[in-house]
């Protein structure tokens, strides 16, 4: 009986040790996107980090508690979670364009020699993203370029902006929404409308219904959607839906539910039209990466 009690308590100590090693040494490639994003901002990208073991047990994971701890510093409530998540030098949105060339109307800088394509509405979403306090990265690498040099078929973009997609999120893991920009080429009067006497470039929302997962995708379009409905009335499209041959059909929106093709105007759209547009989407986005933060994992 005496060795039976020392062989429980023994298997006790074991388990608990066993529990300490565990929680000290958690992957952190392993761990949710936003939670990795916290460790990054907070511990400098080193793996030494004490996850308590028993919240994941009771699935707390609330950061206004005791649950995430290092060297007993605690994130405290929600004022740090959103300096985290918006105020700080990691990017969490990658915005690039798989059709690199697409051109707006150049009459208001043709002086200049200037052509705005998708790129400049990147970088003019950047711009207002950081303006919200959202850090992002605009894919500068020309898809259009890639595909040329390599003297493969126009329909490769979007293999080729996938290598992109790929090789910047290992580059940067704090990378969670994916954004990538197009215009449309039809004619003026279909990608243009006017709210509140300000004239904006008509978005529209693609969806590859060939993604097997494509109903997640949709879900978040669908969000996404109904935030401009109900707040632009008029400057949405809606979501196009596209399968068969002819068409790529996934458009990498296998690569995360957060990936999302959005066309901003057409070929007669000014790069103002456009300008005003963007500002709306960077509105959009914000709303939808707050309502994704960790306050909501419940």
């Amino acid at each position: 009986m005496k060795l039976k009690k020392i062989l429980f308590i023994t298997v006790i100590i074991v388990s608990l040790f066993s529990t300490l090693y565990i929680s000290y040494n958690i992957n952190l490639n392993n761990l949710p996107s936003n939670i990795l994003n916290i460790f990054l901002y907070k511990y400098n990208k080193k793996i030494d980090i004490k996850f308590d073991l028993l919240s994941l047990v009771v699935k707390k994971y609330k950061v206004n508690n005791d649950y995430f701890i290092k060297n007993n510093k605690k994130v405290v409530d929600n004022e740090e979670l959103n300096t985290v998540l918006y105020n700080t030098n990691l990017p969490i949105v990658y915005i690039y364009n798989t059709h690199t060339n697409e051109e707006y109307s150049y009459q208001k800088n043709d002086l200049y020699n200037i052509t705005p394509t998708v790129l400049t509405a990147s970088f003019i979403l950047k711009s207002e993203l950081e303006s919200l306090g959202i850090e992002s990265i605009v894919e500068t690498n020309n898809v259009t370029d890639i595909i040329n040099e390599k003297e493969m078929p126009y329909s490769s973009s979007y293999k080729i902006s996938r290598e992109l997609l790929e090789n910047k999120k290992l580059e940067y893991p704090s990378l969670m929404y994916f954004v990538d920009l197009h215009r449309d080429s039809v004619k003026r009067s279909i990608t243009t409308t006017t709210i509140n006497d300000k004239v904006y470039a008509k978005t529209m929302f693609l969806l590859g219904l060939e993604n097997e997962n494509y109903k997640e995708n949709k879900h978040e379009l669908e969000i996404l959607n109904n935030y401009l409905d109900k707040n632009y009335k008029g400057l949405s499209r809606g979501i196009y839906e596209k399968k068969g041959s002819g068409v790529n059909g996934v458009y990498n929106q296998d690569f995360s539910k957060n990936t999302m093709l959005i066309e901003v105007g057409g070929q007669e759209n000014t790069i103002d039209e456009v300008a005003n547009s963007i500002k709306v989407i960077a509105l959009m986005l914000k709303n939808y990466i707050s309502s994704n933060n960790m306050t909501n994992f419940d």
